[in-house]
């Protein structure tokens, strides 16, 4: 029977993901540093196999991926932590997949596409709410427009939602590198003008104002629909404002990041509750809108979700799932679009995603 390694079990998201994966039947090896949390998540789960590892140890990690078809890592923030457990994923010859939303270290992870070529393995970085859904509708947007797709974007709303404490670090670990926009094949990661965009978004929600943001969906967006340019964007109050802001106000939270402040920020991010209760993640309404713009026409989908968090295991699972049956359509480093091909739109379904064109 084949495996799955879920590494850092015992975080907020990993326990989610790693109760997705008990219900389903998968063989899973639970992975985390700590000994007392791992013993205590897996007699809750019925006793699955457990390994304690730790993301700085490179022995560790590379006897887990030995043992896995496929290495699930949740452990954040992804620029400090996320490196070993990609390098013992292509060393040890397992499928790699982690829920990543930080753009910069996505953006390393697809640096090793031809490694992960030679070896075998499928690269599936950031396949978690931030960015599946987006480059999913993106892609069935594109095959809809029927032409040769210029540019693509995709927009996030997310209404009664709380961060987990790891989101909160991670949104930290973003702010402290850049904001990032897919322009003629090149990711620039330098301060930018921001964007705004009126969202169509159909009724009930109307069009609602969005800025410019570094999500997921401005690496995948281009893979997946072949447009030259592509962009991402966050639902918010003040969007025009903060799209005018811009550069000069990016500068000056990295500024103040860097500063000693920083490390105040720091410590309380490390010490905000790990996330919402199930009853909060049921009250979490999100939804997404993607559009393609080519040959002087427009196409565009939409969907909407609960429970960002929970949304994030189910998909994390199904794609771990099809990739220990064999479902990568090849090794390399893969898009959401690109892994699931026809099934995009079944696959949004599954997830729990109303979604339809606009």
């Amino acid at each position: 029977m084949s495996t799955l390694a879920i590494l850092g079990a015992t975080g907020y998201t990993g326990r989610l993901c790693a109760t997705e994966a008990v219900r389903r039947g998968l063989d899973v090896v639970l992975a985390a540093r700590n000994p007392d949390k791992l013993a205590t998540l897996a007699q809750a789960l019925g006793g699955p196999r457990t390994a304690v590892v730790d993301v700085a140890d490179g022995v560790a990690l590379r006897a887990l991926a030995e043992q896995a078809d496929v290495l699930l890592t949740t452990v954040g923030p992804y620029l400090r932590h996320g490196r070993p457990a990609l390098l013992a994923a292509l060393d040890g010859g397992a499928h790699y997949v982690d829920i990543t939303g930080e753009v910069p270290f996505q953006a390393w992870v697809r640096e090793h596409d031809q490694r992960a070529r030679e070896a075998g393995v499928a690269l599936c970085p950031a396949f978690g709410y931030d960015g599946v859904p987006g480059d999913l509708l993106a892609g069935i947007a594109a095959r809809a427009l029927d032409a040769p797709v210029e540019e693509a974007r995709a927009a996030y709303l997310v209404r009664h939602g709380r961060a987990s404490g790891g989101t909160l670090r991670s949104i930290v670990g973003i702010a402290r590198s850049s904001g990032a926009v897919w322009q003629d094949g090149v990711l620039v990661t330098e301060p930018v003008a921001a964007r705004s965009w009126d969202v169509p978004f159909p009724q009930p929600l109307g069009v609602r104002g969005a800025v410019s943001a570094p999500l997921p969906d401005v690496l995948t967006l281009a893979d997946s629909t072949g447009a030259s340019s592509a962009q991402a964007y966050l639902v918010t109050a003040g969007a025009n404002a903060l799209a005018k802001a811009g550069p000069p106000l990016e500068r000056a939270t990295r500024a103040l990041l860097a500063s000693p402040l920083g490390v105040l920020v720091d410590r309380v991010a490390e010490r905000l509750p790990e996330g919402p209760a199930p009853a909060d993640r049921q009250r979490m309404k999100a939804a997404v809108l993607a559009e393609v713009r080519g040959g002087g026409r427009t196409a565009a989908a939409w969907c909407r979700l609960r429970d960002a968090y929970g949304t994030t295991a189910v998909i994390t699972i199904d794609v771990a799932e099809r990739l220990l049956g064999g479902g990568a359509p090849r090794a390399g480093a893969l898009t959401p679009t690109e892994l699931l091909g026809e099934d995009a739109d079944a696959f949004l379904r599954q997830i729990g995603a109303d979604w339809a064109m606009c």
